[in-house]
C-alpha cells in the first residue's frame, strides 16, 4: 500500500468510526427520550437483533419496537453514559463495536434507582441509511437496585490461584 492509499484508508476508518460511535450515542439519546420507534429506526438494522442473556432474543425493528417500549415503560427517567468504546472494522461494511455503558434508571412502582454498569458488545453493519446495529448483547458487570437482572455476566478472566506481589523499593 502507497502513502496515497494509507491516507485514504485511514480517512475512510475515522469518517465511519465516528459514524458508528454516532450510532452507538444515538441508542442511549433515544431510550433517554424514550422514544423506541426512533430508536429501532435509526440504530437497529431491520432484522436487527438485541440479545437478552444467553439463551433469549429480540429480532427485527418490530419486535424491537415492542421490547423497549415495554422495558422503558418501567422507568420515569433513565440516563445512558458510553464509554470505552472501541471499534474494529471486519469488511467494508461490517464491524464490530465494544463500550461500557453506565445506565442509571427511576422505577415507576416505587421510585427507586436502578443502577447498571456493564458492556454493549455490537456486529454492525453499514446500509443505505448509515451504520446500524445488527447484533447487541449486553453484559452486566453489576447492578444496584435491579432485582434479578437478565443480563450475562461481562467476560472477565478468573483471578490467579494466589495473587503475586511485587517487589517494593523504597525511595
Amino acid at each position: 500500500m502507497d502513502h496515497t492509499q494509507i491516507t485514504d484508508r485511514s480517512i475512510w476508518e475515522l469518517v465511519h468510526r465516528r459514524q458508528i460511535i454516532d450510532t452507538l450515542q444515538d441508542y442511549c439519546h433515544f431510550v433517554d427520550r424514550n422514544d423506541p420507534a426512533s430508536l429501532v429506526e435509526h440504530v437497529f438494522c431491520a432484522d436487527g437483533c438485541f440479545e437478552l442473556g444467553s439463551r433469549h432474543a429480540v429480532v427485527g425493528r418490530d419486535n424491537l419496537a415492542l421490547m423497549f417500549a415495554k422495558t422503558l415503560a418501567a422507568f420515569t427517567a433513565t440516563s445512558h453514559h458510553l464509554s470505552n468504546v472501541r471499534v474494529r472494522f471486519t469488511g467494508e461494511d461490517t464491524a464490530e463495536s465494544t463500550a461500557y455503558v453506565y445506565a442509571w434508571h427511576l422505577a415507576v412502582d416505587d421510585g427507586r434507582r436502578i443502577d447498571l454498569w456493564g458492556r454493549y458488545n455490537d456486529r454492525l453493519r453499514l446500509t443505505p441509511q448509515g451504520w446500524r446495529i445488527a447484533n447487541r448483547r449486553l453484559s452486566a458487570a453489576g447492578s444496584d437496585g435491579w432485582h434479578n437482572p437478565p443480563f450475562a455476566p461481562v467476560e472477565r478472566l478468573p483471578n490467579p490461584a494466589h495473587a503475586p506481589s511485587p517487589a517494593i523499593t523504597r525511595r
